[in-house]
């Protein structure tokens, strides 16, 4: 275990490794959960069936999600 730098009597630091991971499994969870519920019935009713006039309207938001997803996919090659 990690000892705490800072002489406060605690012997071992709060933040272990399974605390660790499911803080990050927690946090991938919800955004997974915010991407089908904002994303996915965005793209289906509103993007999918006049594909053309939605690349033209809602062009931010397809930038900000290809950014999301590249982002994503960097992130975790890195790690």
């Amino acid at each position: 275990m990690l000892v705490s730098p800072v002489p406060c009597g605690w012997k071992e630091s709060i933040m272990n490794d399974k605390v660790l991971i499911i803080a990050i499994f927690g946090i991938l969870g919800v955004g997974f959960i915010s991407v089908l519920f904002i994303a996915v019935p965005w793209l289906i009713n509103y993007a999918l069936p006049n594909w053309r006039e939605s690349l033209l309207d809602s062009g931010i938001v397809i930038v900000a999600v290809c950014l999301f997803v590249y982002g994503f996919y960097m992130n975790v090659k890195m790690h």
